[in-house]
């Protein structure tokens, strides 16, 4: 395995193999610095003492799954806010470790437990514009939300310092909703 590598999970707090076996892959490879080839040669070493990595639950496989989809989508967009785009999808994913994300209406979109929350619509190209779609979001209070639709609102961003502004009250706004969800 490369230095780069060794160095990356070192760093992590990865010294021994036996740390290993409390991880999976897909965490690893979130470290900058590991890769494929530093996975496989782990695996394999692993293997031969008998020992493997953290099994993932079927859930959790499905939404790493939905979420390289969606890495996928975003590696072929074409849009002028692409990286502000990119900047949201990261503040509203870790609003909640529960937070799944998929393609709908061909935009990255973000459900809690299989709710919808918020899918981006770009087809709009002056601005980021968010729809939150929920049955429960007239219930929220938020300045950033917008309209008076029965379970719709919108939230508009008109760039990166736009975004960084307004960060606080969009968390408050997903996590809300999110309690909302849980009665």
């Amino acid at each position: 395995m490369g230095k780069v590598a060794l160095r990356a999970l070192a760093l992590a707090g990865y010294t021994k193999l036996q740390q290993l076996t409390k991880v999976t892959e897909a965490e690893l490879l979130n470290i900058h610095g590991v890769g494929q080839k530093a996975i496989r040669i782990l695996r394999e070493t692993l293997k031969a003492k008998g020992i493997s990595f953290a099994k993932i639950s079927q859930a959790e496989a499905k939404r790493q799954a939905a979420t390289a989809k969606v890495d996928g989508f975003m590696k072929k967009l074409k849009h002028p806010f692409k990286a502000e785009v990119e900047m949201m999808r990261k503040i509203i994913k870790g609003v909640d470790k529960d937070m799944d994300e998929e393609i709908k209406w061909n935009a990255p979109s973000f459900s809690y437990h299989r709710k919808y929350l918020v899918t981006f619509n770009l087809p709009e190209k002056e601005k980021i514009h968010l729809v939150f779609h929920n049955p429960m979001l007239s219930k929220v209070k938020s300045r950033l939300l917008e309209g008076d639709y029965k379970h719709r609102r919108m939230a508009y961003f008109s760039g990166k310092s736009d975004i960084k502004a307004k960060q606080t009250a969009l968390v408050r706004a997903l996590r809300d909703l999110i309690k909302l969800q849980q009665k």
